[in-house]
């Protein structure tokens, strides 16, 4: 039986969404009380936020690493980073276990194909838009990425730190993420990425006034395509 191994803490915040979204879902498409196997590692988020101050992204590999081979010890069957940005470490994780570790780029990658678009508005933390682990793999696939000028960049990464991780959520912030997304459109961006896994809070992917893709779920619904019941 599939037992699902998240990587997560990355907020606390999107890992709570993570678990409710495995869990909805589940009981969605197999019934009432059917509860997928998850196990959950909660990673110290400080660390990790320290890290990807100073840039040290070696640092932060070898934490999920650890995390990664703790899950595999305890008996999970398929795994997930539950964090954009964090898959910047993809490649070091994936090549530590041999477990399939579901990559999210990829699960948003197939929902812009199932609804025939080639252009992303990539909007996430200020290291998912202005690194290039991100966009250079979605651009091998033939799809134009979008990404806001400067200013922007650093509000949306003002609003994730400042307020989404510690589960602050306020209009003000919405109405601009909005305006953001909006001239992101305005420039071939066509589907609006939420890629940063607390932008749910946001922005409601099913009520959107736009075309978007809440990565959270994307990544959950490729999870789920492991599961056996």
């Amino acid at each position: 039986m599939t037992r699902i191994g998240l990587i997560g803490g990355m907020s606390w915040e999107s890992t709570s969404i993570y678990y409710s979204l495995l869990n909805r879902l589940t009981a969605e498409r197999f019934g009432a009380w059917r509860q997928p196997l998850v196990l959950i590692d909660s990673l110290n988020f400080q660390e990790i936020v320290a890290l990807q101050a100073s840039n040290d992204w070696d640092a932060t590999g070898e934490l999920l690493v650890d995390s990664a081979q703790r899950l595999e010890r305890a008996g999970a069957s398929v795994l997930a980073i539950a964090a954009n940005t964090m898959h910047m470490n993809y490649d070091v994780v994936n090549n530590s276990v041999s477990l399939p570790v579901i990559d999210i780029r990829d699960a948003i990658l197939q929902e812009l194909r199932a609804r025939g678009s080639t252009a992303l508005s990539l909007l996430g933390t200020k290291y998912v838009m202005e690194n290039d682990f991100f966009a250079s793999y979605l651009r091998a696939e033939g799809i134009r990425v979008v990404v806001p000028d400067d200013a922007a960049i650093e509000e949306l990464h003002q609003i994730i730190f400042g307020e989404l991780t510690r589960g602050i959520v306020t209009q003000a912030s919405r109405e601009r993420f909005i305006e953001i997304a909006d001239q992101c459109r305005d420039a071939g961006g066509d589907v609006v990425g939420l890629c940063c896994t607390e932008f749910g809070m946001l922005i409601d992917e099913s009520r959107a006034p736009f075309a978007c893709i809440d990565s959270t779920i994307a990544h959950v619904n490729a999870l789920l395509s492991f599961y056996d019941g």
